[in-house]
Parts: C-alpha cells; structure tokens; sequence
C-alpha cells in the first residue's frame, strides 16, 4: 500500500523533542531569545547560524539541516537546542551544583561575545539547581535563603518525586532562580522532565505577559477614540450640513481601530495561547502543597491570571468600540 507522503513526518514529530535526562545533583542554565518585531516570520536560518557558532566553540557535532531541534554534548554540559514559532531556547546541563548557589558564572557556558550577536534580545534567562536527597527541613531553610518571602512558590510534583521553588523574580545577575530537589528514587529522565516543565513555564508565562504590554500600549489611545465617538454619535442629529463631516470623522476612527485590531490580533491570540500552555504544564506537574507555601498554581492564579483577564477585557474592548463605529458608521451613510 502507497504511503501518504506525509506519514513519517507527522508520525516522527510527536516524538522529535524527548525530554533531556540528567543525574542530581545537577545545574542547569536556561536562555530564551526572541526578535523584538516580526519573530514569527523572522529568518530561521539566523537562529541556526547561532547555534552552529556555539556548537564550533565547542568542537561539538552538528545538527541535521533544517533541524528545528537538537541534543548534544558541548564540553562538559549537554545542550538542548529548540527552535519554536517566535523564539528560540538553549538549555545548558552539566552534572554537580556549585558551592555558591546560583552562581552568574554557570553561565559561562554561554560565552559574552556569543550572546552579544544573538538574532534577537533574551526573552527570559533562568539557573535550575538540582539538588538530591534533600530533607525536608533543609529544603525549608534553602528556600528562605535563596528565595524572596513573599513571593516564593513551593510544591511537590509528580507525586511526591521531587520538591520545585522560585520565585519569578529576577537576580541581580539577570537571571530567574528555580531549585529542584529530587528524591533518591527519582530517575534522570523524570529530572529532566521537571526542569523542561519549569522552563516552559516561565518561557510562555513571559511569552503571555506580552500581551499586556501590548493591551496597555493600546489603552490611552482607545480611550480617546472611546470618548470622541461617544461625542460625535451625539451630534449625528444637528443637521445635514453637518453629517458629511460627521461620516469623515466616523470612517477615519473605523479605519484607525481595524488598524488597531489587525495589529493587536495576532500577539491577543498568541496570548490565549500561551496562557492555555501555562497553564496545562503546570496541572501535568501534579503539584501537592510543600509547607503551607503557596503552590506554582496558585502564584498564577493571583499573579498571571489578572493580566491575562486584563489582556481578554482590552481585546473585547477594542472589539466591541469598532463594531460600534462601523455601525454607527453605517447609520450615517444611510442619513446622508
């Protein structure tokens, strides 16, 4: 029997990105690059050149062309390598954690002038420590050394494994801090599973909040529109004199805010999308609460989900104003 064309494609890419596999006690550094403008339809082979001058800074293999993925040694870590719709992500293993932790110089592996012609900015750049065998009143005592009180996340995750915090916050380095601590049972691959999850995490939680950016960016503006539709609908009664400038005024605010709607469209959907992945990752974490803390669901819950309602309610504003003017829009072309 003839094989659709398509058959292996589609069958080898549910299994093209396996989770890394990785011993505690481990370190892991994590850096996400995105183009500021147009990432989704930015030249993929810019990204590809980057890893490719990385990995020759290593002497390490090089990935298959057209490779939108790729896990190899470089040195004495091993790097995973992925290419998505609008960034790209490089995640650094090496086995053992430092006697200082987090420190800025695991990230080395990443050299300056390296980063400095990256096609893009950093997105979200994080330090995982892998701990093992951890007890836990010293878990307690690392997270209140290493993590701000009030706002520091801690939980058990897939079933009892392995205990994960951090705080989404920013070092003075640059960088986020997540601490994973694995029990003696738990194998490499459920390690590296828990530290993918962590990453996507943080990644499309950045990648969402965009979309609030983007929502406040727009608020001002729509607001005046707003206001000035509201003031011209009212004088649509004062006479025909006044109605062909009325309909100019009215077209030039439908234009500016299918405009604004067309611009806004794809980041909101992006948005939508990225809160769904947030969201899902966190629940296949299985979280169970750690010492009264507040769990990674729980953080989002008070922290993400109002900027995501936030973006939803700009969405449906900007929406529900251009419907408005196109109708009134409409009425007008009619009375004149």
């Amino acid at each position: 029997m003839k094989d659709h064309p398509l058959r292996y494609a589609c069958a080898n890419e549910l299994h093209a990105r396996p989770f890394p596999s990785t011993e505690a006690p481990a370190t892991a550094v994590y850096l996400a690059i995105k183009q500021s403008e147009n990432a989704s339809s930015r030249d993929r082979d810019l990204d590809r050149a980057h890893l490719l001058a990385l990995l020759d800074r290593y002497g390490a293999d090089h990935p298959a062309p057209e490779a939108t993925h790729f896990y190899g040694q470089i040195g004495k870590y091993w790097l995973k390598w992925e290419q998505h719709t609008e960034f790209v992500t490089y995640t650094a293993f090496r086995a053992g954690v430092g006697r200082r932790a987090f420190d800025p110089r695991e990230f080395d592996v990443f050299p300056e002038d390296w980063l400095a012609d990256a096609p893009g900015e950093r997105l979200t750049s994080s330090i995982i420590r892998i701990d093992k065998g951890k007890k836990d009143p010293q878990i307690v005592k690392a997270v209140q050394d290493w993590f701000v009180p009030e706002s520091v996340a801690v939980s058990r995750v897939l079933d009892g494994s392995a205990t994960i915090a951090g705080d989404f916050r920013i070092d003075p380095a640059g960088h986020l801090r997540f601490a994973v601590f694995v029990g003696a049972d738990t194998g490499p691959r459920r390690v590296g599973s828990v530290v993918q999850r962590i990453n996507e995490i943080e990644t499309y939680k950045s990648m969402a909040m965009l979309g609030l950016a983007k929502g406040r960016s727009l608020t001002p503006r729509l607001n005046e529109l707003a206001s000035n539709l509201i003031d011209l609908i009212g004088t649509l009664s004062d006479g025909p004199l006044e109605d062909d400038a009325a309909l100019e005024r009215l077209l030039s605010m439908s234009s500016e805010l299918e405009q604004m709607q067309a611009q806004a469209a794809f980041r909101f959907n992006a948005t939508a999308a990225y809160e769904k992945i947030v969201n899902q990752r966190i629940d296949v974490l299985r979280e169970e609460r750690f010492g009264g803390r507040q769990t990674f669901a729980e953080f989002m819950m008070r922290r993400f989900d109002p900027a995501m309602r936030t973006v939803e309610s700009t969405e449906g504003r900007l929406i529900a104003i251009s419907k408005r003017a196109n109708r009134a829009s409409s009425l007008l072309r009619t009375k004149v």
